[in-house]
């Protein structure tokens, strides 16, 4: 039997595939090329917590930086960001803060000795050294603020301000006194105008406060971001920000004692509005948004 030939495809109709397949084949490389490109914009989050060394509801290092990591990953109007969670003081592997764009560290500060202070155990001082170099962001909160004259002009470079210990005068009973000081008390926050402060208004807190911060005269890099008004002194800065030359940002804060404040919406807001900002990234209009989890939440978030 002769079979006949195979009917000629029309012209236009295999023009019409051709440009089909071109079209999808575009559309595939322009998803790559936005997939490639988020991940480049995606910006690294390494929390750091360090040994528990207070009672319960204070210092609560780990399990604030656990519950950081939920907001920020569970944060709705914050996107291309990852975090990690490290305890005990520092990374078992270093090589993660290599590509970090911000280290948040939240641990006892140096008054009882530089090997109370994760920061300065080992080659820890070096490591971090490295990171600010390259110009990658820091966040100090509360005892981590503190610092011992050796380093304290590298931490007014890398965040502008720091607990000064060590450089006060003899007081009325021949003692020397810090320079720095502490009260606890509630008293009015009052948020400034900075990126960091986005969504904030003014809120009554518990805490124990930080005040007296040793800033560095005539920074003009320096910008408050919170201050409050205590017993007996002038309107304190106990957050505050600052942007190097090389493009790293730093923030401190001197509060963070009681766990509870996590529950003030504007204690959180700004937290999580200072680690985006040093992070490089874009804080939103109205602030980070989040809601406070229970320990049991974060558990079953981080499983």
């Amino acid at each position: 039997m002769k079979i006949s030939p195979a009917k000629r495809i029309p012209q236009a109709i295999l023009q019409t595939w051709v440009t089909v397949v071109m079209v999808l084949s575009m559309c595939g490389l322009l998803a790559q090329g936005t997939v490639a490109q988020s991940a480049k914009q995606s910006k690294k989050i390494v929390l750091i917590a360090g040994k528990k060394s207070h009672n319960p509801g204070e210092h609560e290092y780990l399990k604030s930086v656990r519950l950081l990591k939920v907001m920020l990953d569970q944060a709705p109007n914050v996107n291309g960001v990852s975090t990690e969670v490290h305890a005990d003081g520092w990374p078992a592997d270093p090589s993660t803060l290599d590509d970090a764009d911000v280290i948040f560290m939240y641990a006892d500060g140096s008054d009882f000795g530089m090997a109370n202070d994760p920061l300065f155990v080992g080659d820890h001082w070096r490591i971090l050294e490295k990171q600010m170099k390259r110009g990658c962001g820091l966040v100090l909160m509360h005892y981590s603020t503190f610092a011992p004259q050796s380093h304290s002009q590298a931490f007014l470079e890398w965040v502008g301000g720091y607990f000064d210990y060590e450089t006060g005068k003899p007081g009325a009973s021949g003692k020397e006194a810090w320079y720095s000081a502490i009260t606890t008390e509630t008293a009015l926050c009052k948020p400034a105008v900075h990126p960091v402060a986005r969504g904030l208004v003014p809120f009554q807190l518990r805490e124990e406060f930080y005040y007296k911060i040793h800033f560095q005269e005539k920074d003009t890099r320096l910008k408050p971001v919170l201050t409050v008004k205590l017993s007996g002194v002038d309107e304190q800065t106990v957050a505050w920000a600052v942007e190097r030359k090389n493009g790293g940002r730093g923030f401190g804060f001197t509060g963070g004692h009681f766990y509870a404040n996590w529950e003030e919406p504007n204690y959180r807001k700004m937290l999580l509005n200072a680690i985006v900002w040093a992070a490089g990234g874009q804080v939103p209009a109205g602030g980070v948004e989040s809601k406070f989890y229970t320990d049991k939440q974060i558990q079953e978030y981080l499983k």
